[in-house]
């Protein structure tokens, strides 16, 4: 068998043994996988290599045909014939190209592993459906996609993203998963796996160690045509971004909520056609604070199972503010994006009581046309501040003492009856009454008497009034009445109602002489009353102020009376009226106006060295027209019109640069030559200022200058009558070096007691005395009294009034004095003094 076609019967057999092999092997898959009958395919593939089989074992068998033993049972020809075919089968190429086959054969039965796991497949070696599935799977976005046999052995394994994780997809199919993967790894995806070649879908998130990407894995059955599970289809989706994106979401809702949770506030989202509310962070049971009452109709719009039980938000808003409601949505939803409306709005809280709300609305959502269907509102409860600001209103037109209307609302009032006066072709009567010895209360009784007593008064004012009529406190112990006049009741002279105001009067005068008890004890009030018609063509302001005139001249007259405002008074308020205009314009002056305030010095001296040691400034005033208003006439304007704090400021920063332009004129010729100070007068109102101390300490510091270069002068009366605030600032004054001096001393009450008590430096003796010192023992004594006074209790003393030299010869020369004959009122005080002869005339 050395022969050559010898060995293509060897690698014939060997080439059929192998197609049989791998018949065998087809077959077996195919049963295994119960696909004996549907995969079709396979088992055509199987026929094909029977019949090679077939094929080469006939070769075979007709090549040993021709041996020795069978060639004697043969014919001739048919000898011939095998003898023929050996010589030509015998070849070198023969037996190549039979070699090749057989090692084709043993090598494609050797790669079986390679196919095997196709066999489970419909579509086995349909080479088209595996690319076009292999391309499918790897193009899916972000996607992984494995198949596995029910053994967990990879068949297939695709995605872009195989190269990016680690896996290489050749060295995966074929292997088993515990054979791919660390411990850890495999204890975590095998129950997955393993589940869904049970019949179990599952799903979860799965984190890549090697880049930190997130990946949805879904694990599900592969199952065959006839619904049998052959294996596990596992997708393994890159969901970073999303997980991502998620997590960011749920942080913002996350704040959102504890921001909504946080807020006392509740954001809602209305429909606009029906006014239905279709989301709220939270109900109005929350805002309200409790349980809502058990007849509030059904809240709907959201889950009530969260136990929010979130509503209409308007089931609980009164009647009268529903429509509101319904007109602010269609507002809110035509305005422009971005902008916003308020509404407040009432409803019924918990407890039965009507709270307020607050909306702030703005369009939100817009239908497919562009119109708002829905607007976003942020709901506040704002009872409080609406209460605040109805107490507010309250404050500004009503006294908390009393509850009486205050004196905005009286003017309010009164052009209300000047109006009603004229239909009814009568004028209304305006009463200020000033109360009659009410410090007296303050000053036994303390101020809780005091407000007892201004309680007590309005409740007896009230009783006197008319339906129409009205009352109001304008003061600290003052009050208003507003008489509204009948057409039956005026007087037919004069077409007023002058009867019915002294009526009303009269009565006021009976309700208050009964004295009020308060803790035990009782105090006696009077009033002194002003009227006033108020006539046609008059403002408020004009009658109030005309019946605070008479009311003045009530007090003048003796207090405890009644005056009726006349033509007398009327000038004299037209005056008031002028020098209260002069001065605001010398004051608000800015060099171009007519009307000007100024400072005079009159100067004091040393009487028995005629040295100047000090000069007291005096403000003067002129009008437009170049007249003088003398200060006797604008201080009490001042006083009464609040401009005396302005006025005080700036004459005592006018006297102070004019101290600093004097020294300047007139520097000292030596070192024991005493400085020159200034005096300056405080009204009673700039002496209670509740920072006088501060005011002047500024002044000295914005001229250079030091406390002991000035003096204050108050009036006796306003020292007896200070309160510990004044007394306690006058005393820091004091003590900083300011001179306190009393001026117009002697003319007070009980004013040698308080004398030594009172932080004062100096005193000036009125005027009164010195003018009658020559001519009346009785002054000349008080005078001389005065001076030993003073001198016991190291107090500088000054004379006021000195004119005549008889009066100058009658003073000591220890004592300083001011007066015409030693030097009227100018600009620039003297620096000298001669002693002149008598001159005529008052300072």
């Amino acid at each position: 068998m050395g022969s050559g076609w010898v060995w293509v019967v060897v690698f014939n057999v060997v080439t059929a043994a192998a197609y049989l092999g791998i018949v065998l092997f087809i077959v077996r898959g195919l049963r295994r996988t119960g696909q004996l009958r549907n995969n079709r395919l396979a088992l055509a593939t199987a026929a094909i290599f029977v019949t090679c089989a077939a094929h080469h074992v006939l070769h075979a068998v007709h090549l040993l045909a021709g041996s020795d033993h069978h060639a004697s049972h043969l014919g001739g020809s048919d000898a011939g014939v095998i003898s023929i075919m050996r010589e030509s089968m015998g070849g070198g190429i023969d037996i190549a190209v039979t070699a090749s086959t057989a090692l084709a054969g043993v090598v494609y039965l050797g790669l079986r592993r390679s196919y095997g796991p196709l066999l489970r497949s419909p579509a086995m070696f349909d080479d088209a459906s595996e690319a076009r599935y292999r391309q499918l799977a790897a193009n899916l976005p972000h996607t992984m996609v494995f198949l596995l046999d029910p053994d967990l052995r990879f068949v297939l394994v695709e995605g872009a993203d195989l190269a990016a994780e680690g896996y290489n997809r050749r060295l995966l199919e074929k292997k088993l998963l515990r054979e791919t993967m660390p411990p850890d790894v495999y204890a975590e995806l095998e129950p997955h796996y393993t589940a869904a070649v049970a019949g179990n879908e599952s799903s979860f998130d799965w984190i890549s160690s090697r880049t930190g990407k997130t990946f949805q894995v879904r694990a599900r059955p592969l199952r065959d045509g006839s619904d049998r599970i052959i294996g596990a289809m596992v997708l393994s989706e890159d969901v970073t971004a999303e997980r991502e994106a998620k997590s960011e979401l749920d942080r913002a809702r996350a704040f959102r909520d504890a921001v909504l949770t946080a807020s006392p506030d509740i954001t809602t989202v209305t429909d606009v056609s029906t006014g239905n509310l279709t989301w709220a962070s939270r109900s109005l049971r929350s805002l309200l604070e409790g349980p809502l009452p058990d007849d509030l109709p059904p809240w709907h719009g959201l889950d009530r199972a969260d136990g929010t039980e979130e509503d209409h938000l308007e089931t609980a808003v009164l009647a009268d503010d529903v429509d509101r409601l319904r007109t602010a949505d269609r507002q809110a939803a035509s305005l422009p994006d971005g902008e916003s409306l308020t509404t407040r709005y009432r409803v019924r809280g918990a407890d039965g009581e009507t709270r307020w709300l607050s909306r702030r609305s703005t369009p939100f959502r817009r239908g497919p046309s562009g119109k708002v269907t829905e607007v976003l509102s942020v709901v506040r409860e704002v009872t409080d501040f609406v209460e605040a600001e109805r107490a507010l209103e309250r404050a500004a037109l009503q006294d908390p003492l009393t509850g009486l209307p205050n004196r905005m609302l009286l003017l309010d009032r009164i052009g209300s009856a000047i109006e009603r006066g004229e239909l009814a072709g009568a004028a209304a009567a305006v009463l200020f009454c000033d109360l009659d010895g009410f410090k007296r209360v303050n000053d036994t009784g303390g101020h809780d008497a005091g407000d007892a007593v201004l309680v007590e008064v309005a409740h007896r004012l009230r009783s006197v009034l008319r339906a129409n009529d009205s009352i109001a406190r304008v003061g600290g112990d003052e009050f208003v009445l507003v008489v509204d006049a009948m057409p039956a009741e005026h007087d037919s002279s004069s077409g007023t109602s002058v009867g019915v105001a002294e009526k009303v009067a009269q009565r006021i005068r009976q309700v208050l002489a009964a004295p009020i008890e308060h803790r035990g004890r009782q105090y006696v009030v009077s009033a002194s009353i002003g009227i006033v018609l108020a006539r046609k063509g008059t403002s408020a302001q004009e009658v109030l102020r005309d019946a605070d005139s008479a009311m003045y001249r009530a007090k003048q007259l003796g207090k405890d009376r009644i005056e009726l405002f006349d033509d007398a008074l009327r000038a004299n308020a037209l005056e008031r009226a002028h020098i209260e205009q002069t001065l605001r314009e010398a004051l608000d002056s800015d060099g171009n106006c007519t009307a000007t305030l100024s400072v005079v010095s009159q100067p004091i001296h040393q009487l028995d060295s005629g040295r100047l040691v000090s000069f007291e400034a005096l403000s003067r005033l002129q009008d437009a027209s170049g007249a003088e208003i003398t200060p006797e006439r604008f201080i009490p304007v001042a006083e009464d019109t609040g401009l005396i704090t302005r006025l005080g400021k700036r004459v005592l920063d006018d006297a102070l640069a004019m101290l600093v332009r004097w020294r300047t004129a007139h520097p000292p010729t030596s070192a024991k030559d005493v400085p020159v100070t200034v005096a300056v007068n405080l009204s009673p109102r700039q002496a209670q200022h509740v920072d006088m101390s501060a005011v002047v300490g500024a002044a000295l510091d914005r001229h250079g200058l030091s406390p002991e270069d000035l003096v204050l002068e108050l009036t006796e009366s306003v020292l007896l009558e200070s309160g510990s605030s004044m007394l306690r600032q006058l005393g820091e004054l004091r003590d900083g070096g300011v001179g306190i001096a009393i001026d117009d001393f002697g003319t007070g009450f009980a004013s040698l007691r308080y004398l030594a008590t009172l932080p004062v430096s100096a005193v000036k003796i009125d005027r009164s005395f010195t003018a009658t010192m020559t001519s009346d023992s009785t002054s000349s004594s008080i005078v001389r009294a005065i001076i030993a006074l003073a001198r016991d209790l190291q107090l500088g003393c000054v004379v006021e009034g000195i004119e005549t030299t008889d009066q100058l010869d009658a003073l000591p020369g220890s004592v300083q004095g001011q007066g015409f004959l030693l030097g009227p009122p100018a600009e620039t005080p003297s620096n000298t003094w001669e002693r002149p002869g008598v001159v005529q005339g008052a300072s």
